[in-house]
């Protein structure tokens, strides 16, 4: 074997072997002392091989000028072969090695980007095969919910795989100094995987939201949005100490930093916090919806809006009240949208000189009236002389109307309050009007002392 091919093989056994640091080497041309070999020797590293490590040496030797230079010791050069059969490639990256020119492109040989390049598109075809499967195996593959999983397998997750397959082929078949530093220095990586987990936040997102749609628990997308920002935004963070890290960055002082400046926001952002939880409170306990006319504390009016901070309230006057959500979560709320019937309680106030006859035929009258009523609720319904007033007979009539919508129950009372008038007509009396009798002492005698 030629020097030329033991050197190569040394080559190869070095960048597979992730050995590279060139930083601990010594610059010295004595080398390094104090390390126990002679001094014409410097150890360089050692590799693993077998269970064992098998130290790497350099010898200090006479160049033909006489000028002593450092090379790769006889001891080291023995075990090439050795090495070359731990660390070696394969045999058919073997011959692609030997077969292909010796052109180098960002610290990797062609045969290298050729082996990278099929393992990338392999691992692509996979997933995009995979996910073609998935689409033929459900029922429905033009559902919304499927075509966003193939959408995310495809593009994100499959670019991602092959990212990180092509990263992994790069590092078994050895990157060699300067890939080795492109690939240190490099953000591609950690920009893929950031890409790849706001695609995946962003899909969690619209199934949840969809699946709750689904469910009839409207008005998600104003919570699980910004959540789904946030969550984003501590990606990115930790993306961005990722970099750092990788460029060599002490992070504990950059996070000590964050851990004060988070508790002085958290100080901060002590009211804006508390009406986020007020408002995820009241999205999963949905007391009111959108659209909902609610009494809420003291205001009275229909629901608009349910943001992240206030809930708008339109009010009977056509104002506008924005409530912050705390107030709103910790106040009585009286959802009148979600009555299903409206209760329906005149009182009906007879003139005194009604007779006890007409009572009963008004009450009968009456009576078969809500009975025959399709829009009254059947067996709920009361019908009962209540009182002898101070100026009227009153008759109180107690039913539940068959409709949650208030202008609807205006149409149904204004047919029954007819109804009930063309009863009291037909009974032969009216209703009376409130008036109040006043007994004057003594009026008699002042009337025959004026005459």
């Amino acid at each position: 074997m030629t020097g030329e091919q033991l050197a190569r093989r040394l080559d190869i056994v070095l960048e597979r072997a992730h050995w590279i640091d060139v930083h601990p080497l010594a610059d010295s041309p004595e080398g390094r002392s104090g390390d126990g070999l002679p001094a014409y020797r410097d150890s360089i590293g050692s590799i693993r091989v077998d269970g064992r490590n098998v130290r790497l040496l350099m010898q200090k030797v006479p160049r033909s000028d006489g000028a002593y230079v450092w090379k790769v010791s006889n001891a080291t050069v023995i075990q090439v072969p050795d090495l070359y059969s731990e660390y070696g490639f394969p045999d058919f990256i073997e011959v692609l090695r030997r077969s292909l020119p010796n052109v180098v492109f960002l610290g990797l040989e062609l045969f290298k980007w050729v082996v990278l390049v099929a393992a990338a598109g392999i691992s692509y075809a996979i997933v995009y095969l995979s996910a073609i499967a998935f689409r033929r195996a459900v029922a429905e593959p033009d559902a919304p919910s499927h075509r966003r999983i193939f959408r995310f397998l495809v593009v994100p997750f499959g670019i991602w795989v092959t990212v990180i397959v092509a990263n992994a082929t790069a590092e078994w078949l050895g990157r060699g100094e300067i890939a080795e530093a492109i690939a240190q220095r490099s953000p591609v990586m950690i920009l893929i995987t950031v890409w790849m987990l706001f695609a995946a936040v962003n899909f969690l997102r619209d199934t949840a939201s969809a699946r709750l749609e689904a469910m009839g628990k409207h008005g998600a997308q104003p919570i699980l949005s910004p959540a789904g920002n946030a969550i984003n935004l501590l990606i990115v963070i930790g993306g961005a100490l990722a970099y750092m890290d990788k460029l060599g960055i002490n992070i504990t002082t950059v996070l000590a930093g964050l851990g004060v400046g988070g508790l002085a926001v958290a100080l901060a952002l002590q009211k804006p916090l508390e009406d986020v939880f007020g408002a995820i409170t009241l999205y999963t306990q949905q007391p009111f919806r959108v659209g909902d006319f609610c009494r809420i504390g003291d205001a009275l009016g229909t629901v608009e809006s349910i943001g992240l901070r206030t809930t708008k309230i339109r009010t009977l006057d056509n104002t506008l009240i924005a409530a912050p959500n705390a107030m709103v979560a910790g106040s009585p709320i009286d959802n009148i949208s979600a009555r299903e019937r409206i209760l329906y309680r005149p009182k009906l106030r007879l003139k005194y000189d009604t007779t006890p006859e007409q009572v009963r035929q008004i009450l009968k009258g009456i009576h078969r009236l809500l009975e025959s009523h399709e829009r009254v609720s059947r067996g709920d319904y009361r019908v009962r002389f209540k009182e002898i007033a101070d100026d009227a007979l009153v008759i109180e009539v107690w039913a539940h109307l068959e409709t949650p919508v208030w202008a609807e129950y205006l149409e149904i009372v204004e047919e029954l309050n007819m109804q009930f008038l063309d009863v009291i007509t037909e009974a032969g009396t009216t209703l009376g009007i409130p008036t109040t009798a006043f007994h004057l002492e003594g009026a008699s005698a002042i009337a025959d002392a004026e005459t």
